[in-house]
């Protein structure tokens, strides 16, 4: 069964430039190119699991409309990319505030 991982990176700033934090975070300030790359490859070396940068305004700490949009982008993804299609079962591990949530969705 594929997994899709969806990374929710945190954007950090010093006032001049940008960068990005997470599980994922690379030695010595990276751009953007370079977190992409690694957050890929580190999730790679797990057979069957798929990872997808997200957008970082959607915060790991948001409220549930902008968890439902991040879920979207996520399906339509797995969707475009074709590890699910219509009529499928997902399962769906998110968290919301401080707790785990799991819940089973059956796409349209």
């Amino acid at each position: 069964m594929p997994v899709l991982s969806v990374v929710i990176p945190r954007l950090k700033t010093n006032q001049l430039k940008w960068s990005f934090s997470g599980a994922f975070e690379v030695c010595h300030s990276p751009g953007v190119q370079d977190v992409q790359v690694a957050t890929a490859r580190q999730s790679l070396i797990v057979r069957g699991l798929f990872p997808m940068l997200a957008d970082p305004r959607h915060p790991a700490e948001s409220t549930s409309a902008s968890n439902e949009s991040v879920l979207k982008v996520a399906l339509d993804h797995g969707k475009a990319a074709g590890v699910i299609k219509s009529h499928d079962r997902v399962v769906v591990c998110q968290k919301v505030g401080d707790a785990s949530v799991v819940k089973i969705i059956e796409l349209e």
